[in-house]
């Protein structure tokens, strides 16, 4: 069997897709599994065991200049269906997947499969719906990972067998990067594309001189321009061994993180490649949003939900940084 999955983005969602891989290779021995997606998130695609083919895609560069990427776009559709598919799964539900999943080639009797509906706290296109043959409906309410499990079972006429498990495979620490894979290393995770998740400066350095002070390394990292400048202000109100990562390609940063401590972190892909590596995690929730995306299943992974409007102490992250530690 041949099949191709569809998820282009984001950092969080690609590793909340990734137990499809584990289930489909479970269910379906020998399958072939082909996966489309940004080409910013390639470099952790290939930390992915069971992938044979990853198919970049450059939507988000070729908005900016469309003519200028005729030739590369013309090269991504020969990419895509230089196979044929017994399957495509399009898990993300959007126009953009959507036409991913229309344009790849089928083998007699291959079928397209996506979402019917939109479940809660999920962008959700309905319009995608013309590119499938098969729509599943979801319930309403349901963890994303859980989303994304019942479609391919749906999809490939399987039942899930056990919790959920992301089959990171992550290369070899590079020479370059020992530097900051200190066992002592805790990653605080304070970035995020949404401002009301944002907690202030002033709660990261409380939170790491507490963590300082208890031996740990504090490690900021940071993706744009503004996280940088935010970390180098933690940083400096922390004082001491806490550093600014640099901002490494994901694989090499998988690589690192396999030798951290843990991380403390709100809800954004970084803190969630931490859970699943499974490394001590505290995942802080600031929307209403631990029961879709927060890691249930991982022993080693403790979740605080913003209760009444009112984001975790420095005090609770402490304590549950305690227990999974």
């Amino acid at each position: 069997m041949r099949v191709l999955i569809v998820r282009l983005s984001s950092l969080g969602d690609v590793v909340h897709a990734a137990p499809v891989l584990v289930d489909i290779h479970r269910a379906c021995p020998g399958a072939r599994i082909d996966w489309v997606v940004e080409e910013a998130f390639v470099p952790l695609a290939r930390c992915l065991a069971g992938i044979e083919r990853i198919v970049p895609i450059a939507l988000r560069r070729w908005r900016q200049a469309p003519l200028a990427a005729r030739t590369e776009i013309g090269a991504f559709w020969q990419s895509l269906r230089s196979e044929s598919y017994d399957a495509v799964l399009d898990l993300q539900g959007l126009v953009k997947s959507a036409v991913v999943t229309r344009a790849a080639r089928l083998t007699p009797g291959g079928r397209r499969h996506g979402l019917a509906n939109r479940t809660d706290g999920s962008a959700y296109e309905p319009l995608a719906r013309w590119a499938y043959g098969h729509a599943v409906t979801m319930p309403a309410r349901i963890h994303v990972v859980d989303r994304s499990r019942e479609l391919a079972a749906c999809a490939l006429g399987y039942r899930i067998d056990g919790a959920p498990c992301v089959p990171w495979q992550p290369p070899p620490l590079e020479p370059r990067d020992a530097r900051w894979a200190d066992p002592r290393g805790v990653l605080l995770v304070h970035g995020s594309a949404k401002a009301v998740k944002l907690l202030s400066t002033g709660f990261w350095a409380s939170l790491g001189r507490e963590l300082a002070a208890q031996g740990a390394q504090p490690l900021v990292p940071w993706g744009n321009a503004e996280e940088r400048e935010r970390a180098e202000q933690i940083v400096r109100a922390i004082g001491g061994q806490a550093a600014v990562l640099p901002r490494l390609p994901l694989d090499r940063l998988a690589a690192v993180m396999t030798r951290l401590h843990g991380a403390i972190g709100l809800d954004t892909g970084l803190t969630h490649m931490a859970a699943t590596l499974a490394r001590p995690t505290v995942q802080l929730f600031i929307e209403d949003k631990a029961w879709r995306a927060a890691a249930y299943w991982e022993p080693n992974t403790a979740v605080l939900q913003a209760e009444g409007g009112q984001a975790p102490t420095a005090g609770s992250v402490l304590q549950a940084w305690g227990r999974v530690a």
